[in-house]
């Protein structure tokens, strides 16, 4: 018997959106990305006994019962402008295309209900596959996926590891296996280094002053998971109770944005000044590939939450924690994503 290595796993999911949470990406919708980790997306099926209750003439269990299913997965791989394009449009929730082949722009922001924006996410299947066909180890799919958020870290020193991004999302709880999706090629990705990093905050512009030794940005939807088991939100086997409850929607709850960093603390530093003083400013981080291959995330304000002196390698450093904030005219963040893939987020 042959052994299989979880290296064998291959990966693919919608690029384009669901129409709507019950109805599964097409293969054409879906492209297949890399990633890092070895996390399964397992579903999981929650059950329930009846010891707790009376009448039996014992404490203990006779039955079990099939109550509700959940989904939850997490995507670790190097940032590229293509997987950055897909967890702003996804992430975020609102994204507007423009531009021609091979040079698409996607501007993706929060949705605002006040502003008439639905609370639900955009949706999307994730499958995955090891020794598809006759002799299938894995085949699956999760139907009705949203973001629950991403972080993008930025670290000093060569190779690739010094750029990431971390996707976590949650499922309704719907899966087909098998998932009948013939995987796609995958993407040819084109990688967003540490070195081509732009970054100015409150300010300063910490990659003109050499000063700038690492940083991380990340946005949390808290989905609120419990909310989508409502009366009628349907099971696994459509028209079967026994075969557990799905969520019918998925939607953000109160999000969260973060950013802070770490920068060489000398003469002339104003991080505790501004701190003191509550100054305010944008916060732009930009990365790229080539000049139609980037992304440039913009916090349209944040002030200065935490500043703490300390030190790296040996280094006098200072670690920041900004608090983004809502702007009047801006909102609170906006993403620009520049590559050469169509139909993200569409």
């Amino acid at each position: 018997m042959s052994t299989t290595r979880l290296q064998e796993l291959q990966i693919c999911f919608g690029k384009q959106k669901q129409t709507d949470i019950q109805t599964a990406n097409t293969a054409v919708q879906m492209w297949q990305l890399r990633k890092l980790n070895a996390q399964l997306a397992n579903p999981k099926l929650n059950t329930e006994n009846d010891a707790e209750e009376f009448g039996k003439g014992h404490e203990f269990a006779v039955q079990s019962f099939q109550t509700s299913w959940d989904v939850n997965g997490t995507l670790e791989k190097y940032l590229s402008a293509e997987i950055a394009a897909w967890a702003m449009a996804f992430g975020l929730g609102k994204v507007v295309k423009s531009g021609t082949a091979p040079n698409f722009t996607y501007t993706a922001t929060p949705l605002i209900p006040s502003a008439g924006d639905d609370a639900e996410l955009p949706y999307f299947s994730f499958v995955e596959q090891i020794r598809p066909g006759a002799g299938v180890v894995l085949d699956r799919m999760a139907v009705g996926c949203v973001v629950e958020g991403w972080t993008i870290s930025i670290g000093s020193g060569p190779g690739r590891a010094n750029s990431k991004i971390t996707v976590e999302f949650v499922g309704s709880g719907k899966f087909a296996e098998p998932s009948n999706i013939v995987i796609p090629s995958a993407t040819l990705e084109k990688l967003l280094p540490s070195a081509s990093l732009t970054l100015s905050i409150n300010g300063v512009n910490y990659v003109t002053n050499k000063n700038i030794v690492s940083l991380e940005t990340a946005w949390k939807n808290n989905v609120r998971a419990d909310g989508g088991f409502y009366p009628g939100s349907g099971f696994q086997t459509p028209g079967d109770a026994t075969s557990g409850a799905i969520r019918g929607r998925l939607e953000f709850g109160n999000r969260q944005g973060t950013i802070k960093f770490v920068a060489r603390f000398e003469n002339g530093s104003s991080e505790l000044t501004k701190l003191r003083s509550q100054t305010t400013g944008t916060a732009t981080i930009g990365l790229s590939y080539d000049a139609n291959t980037s992304l440039e995330i913009t916090w349209q304000k944040v002030s200065f939450a935490t500043a703490e002196l300390g030190e790296t390698d040996g280094i006098v450093t200072v670690s920041v924690d900004c608090l983004p904030m809502w702007h009047e005219t801006n909102g609170i963040v906006s993403a620009v994503a520049k590559c050469g893939i169509d139909n993200i987020g569409q």
